[in-house]
């Protein structure tokens, strides 16, 4: 069994938490976005195999722990590898005001990175 555990370090507490999952993995797989105090904000698994597309996850939640961790575990893999991308989000005068994570897995040999896709946001403020 493959599994991968991410630190999303530049999203803080207090940050409003947004996120979408979506899978093309020929693999059943299991997605979690949790926290250092043990809260779970998601958990979303592609229980069958074939690669058609699924959507498997969306929603929003406040962050109020300290740490913030994304696993991905995927039982018939031997390695899971990704291409993170990491961008601030800024107003108008380029002033930070959250952060996005994007996460294109591979659970395979063929690299083309999108077995799983995890997009995470946090903004500073809500509204």
């Amino acid at each position: 069994m493959a599994s991968q555990k991410y630190i999303l370090t530049e999203i803080k507490k207090g940050y409003n938490l947004s996120w979408y999952v979506c899978s093309q993995c020929y693999y059943a797989g299991t997605i979690k976005l949790y926290d250092d105090t043990g809260k779970v904000y998601f958990t979303c698994s592609k229980t069958s195999g074939g690669t058609s597309y699924q959507s498997l996850a969306q929603g929003h939640a406040d962050f109020m722990g300290n740490e913030l961790y994304l696993s991905v575990e995927i039982p018939q893999s031997t390695k899971i590898q990704q291409s993170i991308t990491a961008n601030n989000v800024t107003d108008a005068h380029a002033v930070k005001v959250g952060q996005v994570y994007g996460f294109c897995i591979e659970d395979s040999t063929d690299e083309d990175y999108n077995d799983f896709y995890i997009d995470v946001v946090g903004w500073a403020k809500k509204g």
